[in-house]
């Protein structure tokens, strides 16, 4: 091959790959939010097709009238399950903020008897006699008054942008279902357009990659909401046996946590453990330690069952990718960068990136050669 045609080809596959970089960081993002609707519509035509299909092969009902059976049916189901747990939610959550200033009132008189214990401890060590843990509490409660103060207005705010925005959610939910319908009632018609449409090429790439998104990213999800269902049922039971209000409500916030990364069960149940300790509470900080391990156990017992070794990354990957998705988006970034990671790495070694790596490669090497003086 000519030096000049490798180095054509070299640049060639290199701006392709920037472009496609610069495609899926800047604009892909934006076309999904612009379409969320499709994509929603897409995501449960994935869901719904098997359904559909089992009504066409075995029950003989034609493709078109067994979607709308599906959808109908999903909506419904929809419908019942979001009404039955909003108003359980509704009706727990009233409780709770009635609860919420009597929990306010123990959890300052705890934290006193925490901070007093603590305050005794420290007295007792001759380096640390000068500082004051009522001062430290002190600052701490009123940063969290000055924070709550100030959540009246924007929340008021927030519920007035969401009446504002009821027209065009709704607008968006039927573009959703009619989308739905549409992929799952044209299938076969659409892939046939795009088997016509597409090189070859880029079809057998982008099937190849649709088919690591499937397997990865939703694997992947299925598998944490999986475990956050399992830690939930946990922690939830232990805290009713520790005999503590609205269990399953905050059970459910401690799952959530458990699901993020970083953070997990002992993010809260340790603090408080802790406060319970030097409380003079020392049976319920017991039982919150003693539900902390069990929760952990489980936690490592299913997660490599549910996740599979297949799709997993190691320690180092996980938190290279993490540290880069919260500096790109926060919480949310690391959430998505441990799924993208797993995709990138899947797509890797399936060889996707040979052509980039290759290209490299002999740049380095033609450098190296250029580079070097014979005296």
């Amino acid at each position: 091959m000519k030096t000049s045609t490798k180095y054509l080809k070299i640049f060639c596959n290199l701006l392709l790959a920037l472009t496609v970089l610069l495609f899926i960081v800047f604009l892909l993002p934006k076309i999904l939010v612009f379409f969320m609707p499709f994509v929603v519509g897409f995501i449960i035509s994935l869901i719904a097709n098997p359904m559909v299909r089992f009504l066409e092969k075995r029950i003989k009902i034609k493709r078109k009238y067994g979607t709308v059976i599906i959808i109908v049916l999903t909506i419904a189901i929809i419908v019942l399950v979001c009404y039955g747990l909003g108003m359980a939610l509704i009706v727990g959550v009233r409780g709770f903020m009635d609860y919420l200033p009597t929990m306010y009132q123990n959890g300052v008189e705890e934290l006193r008897q925490a901070g007093k214990g603590v305050q005794n401890i420290l007295e007792k060590i001759p380096v640390l006699q000068e500082l004051n843990i009522y001062e430290l509490g002190k600052a701490a409660k009123e940063m969290v008054t000055n924070l709550m103060s100030g959540e009246s207005e924007p929340t008021v705010q927030a519920i007035g942008g969401f009446a504002k925005n009821i027209p065009n959610m709704l607008v968006s939910v039927v573009m959703g279902f009619l989308a739905t319908y549409f992929f799952i009632a044209d299938r076969d018609r659409l892939i046939d357009i795009l088997n016509e449409k597409l090189p070859k090429g880029f079809k057998n790439t982008s099937l190849r990659m649709y088919n690591e998104v499937i397997k990865v990213v939703g694997g992947y999800f299925q598998a944490q909401f999986k475990i956050m269902g399992v830690i939930y049922v946990v922690i939830t039971i232990g805290l009713m046996l520790l005999g503590v209000n609205y269990a399953w409500l905050i059970g459910f916030g401690i799952a959530l946590l458990d699901m993020l990364p970083v953070f997990g069960t002992g993010t809260v149940l340790i603090p408080w453990a802790v406060i319970k300790l030097f409380s003079g509470n020392f049976a319920t900080a017991a039982g919150m330690l003693v539900l902390y391990v069990v929760a952990l156990l489980v936690h490592q017992l299913i997660q490599p069952k549910l996740v599979g070794e297949s799709v997993g990354l190691n320690p180092f990957a996980t938190l290279f990718f993490m540290y880069i998705g919260y500096q790109y988006n926060g919480v949310l970034g690391m959430i998505i960068a441990i799924p993208v990671g797993m995709l990138l790495i899947n797509s890797y070694k399936a060889g996707a990136f040979d052509t980039i790596i290759w290209c490299i490669k002999e740049i380095i090497k033609d450098f190296n050669t250029f580079r070097k003086v014979k005296f």
